[in-house]
C-alpha cells in the first residue's frame, strides 16, 4: 500500500508523546508491510547510554543483546557510512569457513529464527554545532518474502525516508533528553539564516518528489542553479542531504508541503 506523504506528517506532528511516537510509527510501518521498527541514536563521547526505541519481539531483542550482536551485526557498519537507506540483502556477508560461524552471518541467521526475512534501513547523520559526527537509525523489519518487500519500497521507500527524519525530530524534541542532544537533531530557527524565496521553491519541489531537472523546468532556470540553490539550503539547515534539508525545511514550517 502506498503512503499518503501528508496524511503521515499530520499524525506526526499531532501526537503530543513519545509513546504517541512509537504508535504512529509502528502504524506507518504496518501500512507499508512491516513487521515492527528499531530507532537507535548511537552514543558520543561523554554519553553513558544508547537511545532506543522499537516495537520489535522481546525475544529477538532479548537474543540481540545476550549474545553481545551489536559488535558484529553487519548493518551497523554500513548505516555508519552511508545516508542512503538500504536493505539487509544488499549488505555483503562473509563466507563460513569450517566450523566457526562469523559473527556477521550469526546476527542475520538469529533475525531469520525470529522471523526477520529482510529490513529496511534508513540512516541519520548530524554534525553538531561544535563540528562533532554523529549517527543514528532506524530499521523496520519485514516478516514476509523479499519480492514483496522489493514491491512495497517501489512506492514507499523515499516517502519512509521523509517521515523517519520527520519523526525522529519530533521524538528528540519532546523527550526527555539532554538540550545538547535535542540540539544534534534539531536546527533552531534562531541558528538559521533565512531562506531565500528560490530555496524555499527548490525546497518545496524537492518535497514534492521533483527531481533537479524537473525542478528547473518548472522554475525556468538551470539544472546547475537548483543545485547551487539546494547547497545553499544544506548549509543554512545544517543539513546532511537533500531529503533532511526538506524535513528541517518543513519540521521549522519554512514550507509546507
Amino acid at each position: 500500500m502506498s503512503l499518503d506523504l501528508e496524511a503521515a506528517l499530520a499524525s506526526i506532528e499531532a501526537a503530543e508523546s513519545v509513546d504517541a511516537l512509537v504508535a504512529c510509527l509502528q502504524g506507518i510501518a504496518n501500512t507499508c508491510g512491516f513487521s515492527s521498527f528499531s530507532f537507535i541514536d548511537t552514543p558520543r563521547d561523554g554519553e553513558r547510554e544508547i537511545f532506543v526505541l522499537n516495537t520489535i519481539l522481546k525475544a529477538f531483542n532479548d537474543d540481540y543483546i545476550n549474545e553481545n550482536l551489536v559488535y558484529c551485526d553487519p548493518i551497523i557498519p554500513v548505516w555508519r557510512r552511508t545516508n542512503t537507506p538500504f536493505t539487509w540483502d544488499q549488505v555483503p556477508l562473509p563466507e563460513r569457513r569450517g566450523k566457526r560461524l562469523p559473527g556477521a552471518l550469526k546476527t542475520m541467521n538469529v533475525a531469520r529464527d525470529h522471523g526477520y526475512n529482510d529490513g529496511l534501513v534508513i540512516p541519520f547523520h548530524y554534525v553538531d554545532k561544535l563540528g562533532r559526527h554523529g549517527s543514528a537509525a532506524c530499521t523496520f523489519f519485514w516478516t514476509d518474502t523479499i519480492s514483496q518487500l522489493k514491491f512495497s519500497l517501489t512506492w514507499n521507500r523515499a516517502k519512509l525516508h521523509t517521515i523517519l527524519l520527520y519523526w525522529a525530530q519530533k521524538v528528540i524534541d519532546i523527550s526527555d533528553l539532554s538540550g545538547e542532544r535535542k540540539a544534534r537533531f534539531i536546527a533552531e530557527r534562531e541558528d538559521i539564516e533565512p531562506l531565500s524565496d528560490r530555496e524555499k521553491e527548490v525546497l518545496l519541489w524537492a518535497a514534492r518528489g521533483k527531481t533537479v531537472s524537473e525542478t528547473a523546468d518548472i522554475l525556468a532556470i538551470s539544472d546547475d542553479t537548483v543545485e547551487t540553490h539546494m547547497r545553499s539550503c544544506l548549509k543554512k539547515l545544517q543539513a546532511a542531504n537533500k531529503t533532511h534539508a526538506v524535513v528541517q525545511a518543513i519540521y521549522l514550517r519554512l514550507i509546507d508541503i
